[in-house]
């Protein structure tokens, strides 16, 4: 497991939550942004949504809560080094018994694409 790296307590913007697309070198590309709800709808479908912005603790919990109320359970992992070198922290079923997806997040270092 990687770390997430130190949250930026100063930052004033609420994460934002996207429809998401995994690409090759692990990019994470964030599309229309979605509300919380619909994200869950998202994760509930198998589909990966996007945490994004500054603050890394808030987009943490936030891509944790997603991940919960879509599957009642969930596993927290790094970036995997086998999905790229863009690739982003996340949250996944726990066990995945066949579902797919993420919730992944962004940190200080790591951050969706937006192309």
């Amino acid at each position: 497991m990687t770390s997430d790296g130190p949250s930026n307590s100063g930052a004033s913007d609420a994460p934002t939550i996207h429809q998401a697309e995994c690409r090759t070198n692990g990019d994470v590309v964030k599309k229309m942004q979605i509300s919380e709800p619909e994200a869950v709808q998202e994760r509930k479908a198998g589909r990966d949504v996007v945490v994004c912005g500054d603050d890394v603790a808030a987009n943490r919990e936030l891509a944790k809560q997603i991940e919960y109320r879509a599957h009642g359970s969930y596993k927290r992992c790094g970036a995997h080094a086998s999905a790229g070198p863009n690739a982003l922290n996340h949250f996944q079923p726990d066990p995945r018994n066949g579902i797919m997806g993420h919730s992944f997040y962004e940190t200080k270092g790591r951050k969706a694409k937006t192309k």
